[in-house]
C-alpha cells in the first residue's frame, strides 16, 4: 500500500475517489431496481413478438377485427355419461356468465334449447338408423323397466324372453342377443365393484359414433377479460375458472366427471408461471454455483466479494437499462438476467486473476490491480465487442421478440464491461486494507513440461489432425440437427393445458386448433368448404351452414317411427331397493335359462351359440365375484350395480322421447348467440378447417398450412401463426448468426490488425460449434424457439476467450502453452465454468424451453473449452510463431 502507483485515466478515479466511485453505483442500483419494479411489464402473448408488418399477420388483424378475439379459455368436460357432463357444464356456464367483471363471453353449446331440442337431428342418418334398431330391439325390456327399474325385473325380463325362445318364439332370439351382449358389456366392466356399469348410451347407441364422443366430452369457452397491469393478462379469470371448477367437481351428482383448462391464455399464463419460477430458482442457484467457483479459484473471500458486488450492480443497471429501452421483457428476454451472470462475471474474472498473478510475482497492491486492468482492457474490449455486436445484429431481423432481446443483452455487456473497469477496482482498492500479510514468493504456475501438459500440447499435429477428423465427422449430426415447430415441447411436462390441448387435437368432434377461410357469400362458402374437404389434411369444416343438420327429412321420418315405437313406455321414479330373498332364485333362473339357451343354439349349430356360451362364462365371473364378497360388499355391490342402471334411467327415456319430437330446422332458428360466432361484422362468413390429425411438428403442420392456403392465400388462425411465426424465428436467427459471424470478424481484424490472427481467432468459434451440434445430435436435442437464443453466446464467447489467448500470447513471452496455463488461461476455463454454472442452473427447469436453453449453453460450453484449451495452442503453436 505503500508504493506508488502508476497514473492512468482507467485507473485514476477508482483508485483515488473508491467511494464515490462505490456510492454512485449503488445509487444508480437501487433507481434501476425501482424503475423496473414501477414499469418493468412482461408480454405473455406470442403475437407480441411477431412483426407487424407481414402478410399473414395483416389477414390475422383482419380477421380478429371482424369476428373478435377468439383467444377464450377453454374447459374440456368428460366423463361416461353425457347428460352427467352436460348438467355439469351448464352449472359451470350459469356461474361464469354471471361474472361480468371477469369474463366478456361464455359459450357452451349443451345450453343452448336449439341443440337440447335437435341434438340428435345433428348425428349422421346411418347412426338414428342404428339407435331405432337398438332401440326397437330393447323397447320389450324397456316397458318393463320403466314401470319398475330395478335387477329383478331386468333378469326376470330376460328369464322370460328366453324361456319364449326355448318355447318356439322365434322372434324373440334378435332381442335377446342384443341384450345379452350389452349385459355382457356391463358385467365385465363392473368386474369386482371397481368399474362401472354400461350407461343407457352405450346400451342404446354405438359408443364409438361422433354423437356419443361429442356427449362424453363437451367444450366450453370463456374469453377472458385481460388485466393488463398483471403478469398475465388472464389469471384472474383462470383462476376462478379453476375455483368453480373445484366446487362442482366436489359435489356428489358429478362423480366421475373428470375437468381440464387449455386454450391460449391458459397455456400462455401456466407457461410466464412455470418459467418465471424456473428462472428465479436457476438465478439463486446460478448465483450460488458462482460464488463456490470463485471461492475456489480466487481462495479468498475478498475479492469474491468484490466481484459479486459488481455483478449485482451490473445487473441491476441492466435491468434498468431495459426498462427505459424496452419497457417490457418477453419470454424470450426473461432469461437475460442468467445469461448475464455468466457473461458479467467473465470480465472481472480476468481482471481479478491477473491481478492475483501480481502479487504472486510480488507487486504492491496498487500496482498488481492498475496491471490486472491495463493489461486486460484491450482483450476485455474487444471481447465484450464481439458479444455485443453478436447480439446487435438481432435488431436487424424482423422478428420483434428477437430485436428486443439483441438491444437488452448488448445494452448489458456494455454496462458489465463498464462496472468491471469501475466498481470492481474500486471494491479491490477499499478491501486491500483488510488482506493479511503477505510474503513475496515465486509465481505459483502449472507445470508446461508435466505429464498431462506434454499428453495436451506436446503433439500440435496430431491434436490438429484429430480435430479435423472430428469437424468432419460433425457435419453429419449438423445435416441431422431440427428446429422443432411444436410449442407444446417447450412447456412443463404433465402440464393440464398440454394434455388438454392434444385430446382436443386428437378429438374430431371438438378440434380447438384450427384454420379459418373467410368468404363472402352462402355460395362461396359452400364452394371453398366442398374444395378444403377434399383435401388430404382436412378432417372437416365447421361453418353457419353446418349449423343446420342434413338430410332432416330422411332423419325425422326415423324419429317419428321412434316415437311411435316408445310411445308405451312410461318409465315411473327410481326406488332403490333390492329384494334380498328373492334375488337368489331370481340369479339361478336366469343364469339357468341363459345355459339353455346356451345348449339350444349349439344343438342348432347356430353362430350366435359362441355368443351365448361368452355370455355364460361372464356370467359365471361376476357371479363369481358376487360370491367372493359375499360376507363382505356383495349388497352394496348389487345396489352399485342396479343404481347405475337404473338410477338415471326414468329421466334419460324422458329426455330421449322429447329429443325424438324434433322439428325441421332451418338457418334462420340457429340462435344469434351462435350464428354471430360464424358471421363477422360485415357480413363475412368464417370456415373453421380442422386437420385430419395432430399438426404440432413442422412437416404436417407445413402440409396443413399450404394445403388450405391453395383454396384461400389468405388463410389465417392458429396453426398459420404458428407456422409462419416460427418460420419467420429460425430464419430471423439463421440470419442474425450471419450477420454477428461478419461483425466479429470485422472486430477481430480491427482488433488484431491481422489477417493471421483473426482467422486463428475464428478456430474455437468452429470447433466449438461443430461440437456442439453433435453433441445435441447425441443426445436427442433440437434447436427450438428457446435455445436458438444461445447461438450467438456461443458465437461470441468462442471468439473471446480466444481473444485473451492470443491477446496474451501476442503481447508477452512464453509458449501457447504457458499462455494457456497462467491466469489468463485459468480465466478462460474459469469463464466457461461460471457460464456453464448460470446455465446450466436453467437445467432445474420444469418448463422444458427453459430446461433446453441450459442443455445446448453446457453443450456449447464444453464443446468451446476443448477448443480453447487444446486446438488453439495447437495452432498458434504451428502456425504464429513470433
Amino acid at each position: 500500500m505503500n508504493e506508488a502507483p502508476k497514473t492512468s485515466l482507467l485507473f485514476s478515479l477508482a483508485a483515488r475517489r473508491p467511494w464515490l466511485v462505490l456510492a454512485l453505483a449503488l445509487l444508480l442500483s437501487v433507481l434501476s431496481i425501482w424503475l423496473t419494479a414501477q414499469r418493468m411489464e412482461f408480454l405473455t402473448g406470442r403475437d407480441d413478438l411477431m412483426p407487424q408488418n407481414t402478410s399473414f399477420n395483416r389477414d390475422y388483424r383482419a380477421f380478429r377485427a371482424e369476428f373478435g378475439s377468439m383467444e377464450d379459455i377453454v374447459v374440456v368436460i368428460e366423463g361416461g355419461d353425457a347428460d352427467k357432463v352436460g348438467s355439469f357444464g351448464n352449472r359451470l356456464h350459469d356461474a361464469l356468465a354471471r361474472d361480468k367483471a371477469h369474463f366478456s363471453d361464455v359459450f357452451y353449446p349443451y345450453a343452448l334449447p336449439y341443440f337440447r331440442d335437435n341434438g340428435l337431428l345433428f348425428m349422421p342418418l346411418e347412426d338414428i338408423r342404428e339407435l331405432r334398431r337398438n332401440l326397437t330391439l330393447a323397447a320389450p325390456a324397456l316397458r318393463a323397466l320403466s314401470a319398475s327399474p330395478s335387477v329383478q325385473t331386468l333378469f326376470t325380463h330376460m328369464t322370460g324372453s328366453i324361456e319364449r325362445y326355448l318355447a318356439g318364439d322365434r322372434k324373440e332370439l334378435p332381442g335377446i342377443l342384443f341384450m345379452l351382449d350389452k349385459l355382457g358389456a356391463g358385467f365385465t366392466s363392473f368386474g369386482t365393484g371397481k368399474g362401472s356399469v354400461p350407461s343407457m348410451e352405450s346400451v342404446f347407441m354405438n359408443p364409438n359414433s361422433a354423437f356419443a364422443r361429442a356427449g362424453r366430452q363437451q367444450i366450453l369457452t370463456a374469453l377472458p377479460v385481460r388485466d393488463m397491469a398483471g403478469f398475465v393478462p388472464a389469471q384472474a379469470a383462470i383462476a376462478v375458472v379453476r375455483a368453480e371448477v373445484a366446487r362442482l367437481k366436489a359435489l356428489p351428482e358429478f362423480k366421475g366427471v373428470s375437468v381440464g383448462l387449455t386454450g391460449t391464455p391458459v397455456l400462455e399464463h401456466e407457461e410466464m408461471t412455470t418459467s418465471e419460477k424456473d428462472i428465479t430458482l436457476a438465478t439463486v442457484v446460478s448465483l450460488v454455483l458462482t460464488v463456490v467457483l470463485l471461492l475456489f479459484a480466487f481462495r479468498g473471500v475478498l475479492n469474491v466479494a468484490a466481484a459479486m458486488v459488481s455483478l449485482l450492480v451490473a445487473i441491476s443497471l441492466s435491468f434498468g437499462f431495459a426498462t427505459v429501452a424496452v419497457g417490457h421483457l418477453n419470454i424470450l428476454s426473461m432469461v437475460f438476467a442468467v445469461m448475464l451472470i455468466g457473461i458479467g462475471i467473465e470480465y472481472g474474472i480476468q481482471v481479478v486473476l491477473r491481478y492475483q498473478e501480481e502479487l504472486k510475482l510480488g507487486a504492491g497492491e496498487m500496482v498488481a490491480l492498475e496491471t490486472g486492468m491495463t493489461r486486460n482492457v484491450w482483450a476485455i474490449v474487444m471481447a465484450a465487442a464481439t458479444v455485443a455486436a453478436a447480439f446487435l445484429t438481432f435488431v436487424f431481423t424482423d422478428f420483434r421478440g428477437i430485436a428486443e432481446l439483441g438491444v437488452i443483452a448488448a445494452g448489458g455487456v456494455v454496462i458489465c464491461v463498464l462496472v468491471t473497469f469501475t466498481v470492481l477496482p474500486a471494491l479491490l482498492v477499499l478491501l486491500a486494507r483488510y488482506r493479511g500479510a503477505r510474503t513475496r514468493a515465486a509465481a505459483v504456475r502449472l507445470s508446461e513440461h508435466g505429464v498431462l501438459s506434454r499428453l495436451l500440447f506436446g503433439r500440435p499435429r496430431l491434436v490438429i489432425g484429430l480435430t479435423l477428423a472430428l469437424c468432419a465427422a460433425s457435419f453429419y449430426p449438423l445435416s441431422r440437427v431440427s428446429f422443432d415447430y411444436n410449442l407444446m415441447n417447450l412447456q412443463a411436462k404433465g402440464l393440464e393445458s398440454v394434455t388438454y390441448a392434444y385430446k382436443l387435437m386428437r378429438s374430431k368432434e371438438n378440434s380447438g386448433y384450427f384454420a379459418v377461410v373467410t368468404a363472402n357469400s352462402p355460395a362461396e362458402a359452400q364452394a371453398k368448404t366442398a374444395r378444403l374437404e377434399r383435401l388430404p389434411s382436412v378432417d372437416h369444416v365447421v361453418s353457419l351452414s353446418t349449423l343446420v343438420p342434413d338430410h332432416q327429412q330422411e332423419k325425422l321420418a326415423e324419429l317419428a317411427a321412434l316415437r311411435r315405437e316408445l310411445a308405451d313406455v312410461k318409465p315411473v321414479p327410481y326406488e332403490e331397493s333390492l329384494s334380498l330373498m328373492e334375488l337368489p332364485k331370481v340369479f339361478e333362473a336366469f343364469r339357468n335359462a341363459a345355459v339353455a339357451l346356451k345348449a339350444r343354439l349349439e344343438q342348432e349349430r347356430l353362430p350366435e351359440a359362441k355368443e351365448a356360451a361368452a355370455f355364460v362364462a361372464t356370467l359365471d365371473r361376476f357371479f363369481a365375484g358376487l360370491e367372493k364378497e359375499r360376507d363382505k360388499n356383495a349388497v352394496g355391490m348389487l345396489q352399485d350395480f342396479q343404481g347405475g342402471m337404473f338410477k338415471e334411467l326414468p329421466g334419460k327415456i324422458e329426455l330421449l322421447k322429447q329429443s325424438l319430437a324434433a322439428k325441421p330446422v332451418t338457418e334462420a332458428d340457429v340462435p344469434k348467440e351462435l350464428r354471430s360466432r360464424f358471421v363477422g361484422k360485415s357480413g363475412k362468413l368464417m370456415l373453421q378447417v380442422a386437420p385430419k390429425g395432430e399438426i404440432f411438428n413442422r412437416e404436417p403442420l407445413k402440409a396443413f398450412v399450404d394445403e388450405v392456403r391453395s383454396v384461400d392465400p389468405h388463410a389465417t388462425g392458429e396453426p398459420v401463426m404458428v407456422y409462419e411465426s416460427m418460420t419467420i424465428m429460425r430464419d430471423s436467427y439463421r440470419l442474425a448468426f450471419i450477420y454477428a459471424f461478419v461483425a466479429i470478424v470485422g472486430i477481430l481484424l480491427v482488433a488484431f490488425r491481422s489477417v493471421k490472427y483473426a482467422l486463428i481467432s475464428l478456430v474455437p468459434l468452429l470447433v466449438g460449434l461443430l461440437f456442439m451440434v453433435s453433441g445435441m445430435w447425441l443426445f436427442g436435442i433440437s434447436f427450438n424457439s428457446a435455445n436458438i437464443i444461445v447461438m450467438p453466446l456461443v458465437l461470441g464467447i468462442a471468439v473471446d476467450s480466444g481473444i485473451y489467448i492470443i491477446n496474451r500470447y501476442r503481447r508477452e513471452e512464453g509458449s501457447a502453452a504457458g499462455v494457456v496455463l497462467s491466469s489468463t488461461g485459468v480465466g478462460v476455463l474459469l469463464n466457461t465454468l461460471t457460464i456453464m454454472a448460470s446455465f446450466g442452473a436453467l437445467m432445474v427447469a420444469r418448463h422444458q424451453g427453459v430446461f433446453s436453453i441450459g442443455a445446448v449453453m453446457s453443450l456449447g460450453m464444453v464443446a468451446c473449452q476443448i477448443a480453447f484449451m487444446v486446438t488453439l495452442p495447437a495452432v498458434l503453436t504451428l502456425a504464429a510463431k513470433k
